[in-house]
Formats: structure tokens, C-alpha cells, sequence
């Protein structure tokens, strides 16, 4: 049986793309898919660092810096921005699956097209940031879809205020999504594969914490 991927009908009738899915012999489309979703995280991730989004400490010094100098930082930014979009789209895409695969016995490919829904349901919360950080000036780990106003509210250390920011109701759908799909493919215990998955979204809720921590320091070593 061959299995062609549509990703959009993961969001529409998930349940009969598991079982498509889960009897499949070969995958059509799947590097078309794959190659699709890198190119919309990276134009994703430009856009987003085009706007400004994440530049606040950079703009505390614009009066500090000359026109060149400004723009200069904001293109190594919109770099460093690709880079990190490029980077979350092998985690995600590529080394999430590897560790379902030894955790669960999981079959490499066909958790990877599972990771291909999570990767947009993850630009698509990416892009509600854009309409914030433009209409309301708040940035990424303040959304409103987040927990990082409660925690600034309770904290000021920065990485505190970034692991919370990290945590929203896009990424508890991720997590639930991720269970229902994963439990569905593998033959291991339901509880098991809930324990992997929010350790591994912890991992990736701390280590955005400590990219966005560096970013700031970063770029406050450069202008300073």
C-alpha cells in the first residue's frame, strides 16, 4: 500500500491518515513535502526577523549606532534567525523521530511525516507573533497564547520569563497531537511515549530558553 502525504488532512481526518499511514509499504511526496516545509520555515523565520521581532535590545541602541552599523546588525540578526529556523527544522524534522524511533520502535519515516504537521502547527504560532509584535509591540515569550506574562509577572530572570514564553496552547496541541499520532504507530505503552514526549519538549522549551538568553546577551556584547 503507498501512502501519499497531504498534510493538511492531518488537521481535517487525522484518523484515517493514521491508518493509511500505519499501513503503508511506501511514502509518495515526501521529499517534495520535506523540501516545502524547510523552505517555509526559513522564509518564515526571515520574515519574522524582518520585522523586527526579537530585536529589542538591538533597538535600545539604534541612537548609539550609525545607519550602516544598524543595518549591519539586523542582517547578521536576520542570519542568525535563519540559522535557528534551520536548526529547529532538523530537530524537529530530523532528530525528534530518530529519538521516537529508539524509544518506540517507531518506523524513522513515517514519524517524520508525523513531525511535518507539528513543524507548521509550529510556524503557524510563529506567525501569530507577527500581528502582536506589529499592532502591540509584545514580543514572542509575552503572547497572549503563552505563559511567559504570568511568569513575569512572578519573576524577572530572564530565562525563567523564556521557558514559560516557550510553553503556549500551540505547544499543549503539539503534545497531545504527538501522543494521539505516536501511540497509535508503536506498540509501546501509551505511558511511556507521554513521558518521552513532554521530556522532550521540555528540552526544547529549555533550550529555546538558553538561545533566546544568548541572542540578548549577544547582541547587547555587540553594541555595548
Amino acid at each position: 500500500m503507498n501512502y501519499s502525504i497531504r498534510i493538511i488532512k492531518w488537521f481535517t481526518r487525522r484518523d484515517d491518515q493514521l491508518f493509511k499511514l500505519r499501513e503503508a509499504e511506501t511514502i509518495s511526496r515526501f521529499w517534495k513535502v520535506f523540501f516545502t516545509i524547510m523552505l517555509l520555515t526559513v522564509l518564515t523565520y526571515i520574515w519574522t526577523a524582518w520585522i523586527g521581532l526579537g530585536t529589542d535590545p538591538l533597538s535600545m541602541n539604534m541612537t548609539e549606532l550609525s545607519g550602516t552599523e544598524y543595518e549591519l546588525y539586523k542582517a547578521w540578526f536576520i542570519i542568525g534567525r535563519i540559522a535557528y529556523g534551520l536548526l529547529l527544522f532538523l530537530g524537529v524534522l530530523l532528530f525528534a523521530p530518530l529519538l521516537f524511533w529508539i524509544m518506540f520502535g517507531l518506523s524513522y519515516q513515517k514519524t517524520m511525516v508525523i513531525q511535518m504537521s507539528v513543524l507548521l502547527i509550529m510556524l503557524l504560532e510563529r506567525i501569530t507573533w507577527i500581528p502582536l509584535m506589529v499592532y502591540t509591540g509584545l514580543d514572542w515569550y509575552v503572547s497572549p497564547f503563552s505563559f511567559g506574562v504570568i511568569a513575569s509577572y512572578i519573576t524577572n530572570i530572564e530565562w525563567v520569563i523564556y521557558f514559560f514564553g516557550a510553553i503556549s496552547l500551540f505547544q499543549i496541541f503539539i503534545i497531545w497531537f504527538q501522543i494521539k499520532c505516536l501511540s497509535y504507530l508503536s506498540t509501546s505503552r501509551k505511558g511511556r511515549i507521554i513521558i518521552g514526549v513532554i521530556l522532550w519538549h521540555l528540552t526544547l522549551w529549555a533550550g529555546t530558553a538558553a538561545l533566546t538568553h544568548y541572542d540578548t546577551y549577544l547582541v547587547h556584547l555587540l553594541t555595548s
